[in-house]
């Protein structure tokens, strides 16, 4: 499988598992029957990577605007996303170092989104960076979906 398609995969199944969080947010009234009799179809796959605590996080984990809510127990303070510029060369070069700094400084393998806090941007360009560092045998990773860590070589 190419980079590119190993990307656009993960890409794709994101989306899914995002556009199925919203709708079960959406749609309080649905019960554990009902979710349950989706695991048993074409959703199943689907269904298997979203735990309670996803569907949790997902309801309070953004507000109206997009921005990313951080804290517990009503501490609840705003912070943006740092944007980066991964569209020239050097600013992929410059973000995927960055990237495998991160990576190479952790003493666990990490969470794409333990990344992306720590860097800044957005899910698909930590994804699409550590796809890159994984063709350069740099990086290595482990597990699926949202259970995927990810250690230097």
């Amino acid at each position: 499988m190419s980079s590119f398609e190993r990307e656009f995969n993960s890409a794709v199944e994101a989306v899914e598992r995002d556009v199925f969080i919203n709708l079960v947010l959406e749609n309080p009234q649905l019960t554990l029957a009902e979710l349950t009799k989706l695991g048993k179809g074409k959703f199943a796959g689907l269904l298997s990577s979203v735990s309670v605590g996803d569907i949790i996080e997902g309801g309070r984990g953004r507000d109206e605007g997009g921005e990313r809510l951080a804290g517990r127990g009503g501490k609840r303070a705003r912070t943006r996303t740092r944007t980066v510029n991964t569209r020239t060369p050097e600013g992929r070069k410059a973000y995927d170092g960055a990237v495998l700094g991160v990576v190479e400084g952790a003493e666990r393998p990490l969470k794409a989104p333990e990344i992306t806090e720590q860097v800044g941007g957005t899910a698909l360009q930590v994804r699409k960076s550590l796809a890159r560092l994984i063709d350069a045998g740099k990086v290595t990773w482990e597990g699926k979906a949202r259970g995927m860590r990810y250690s230097a070589v």
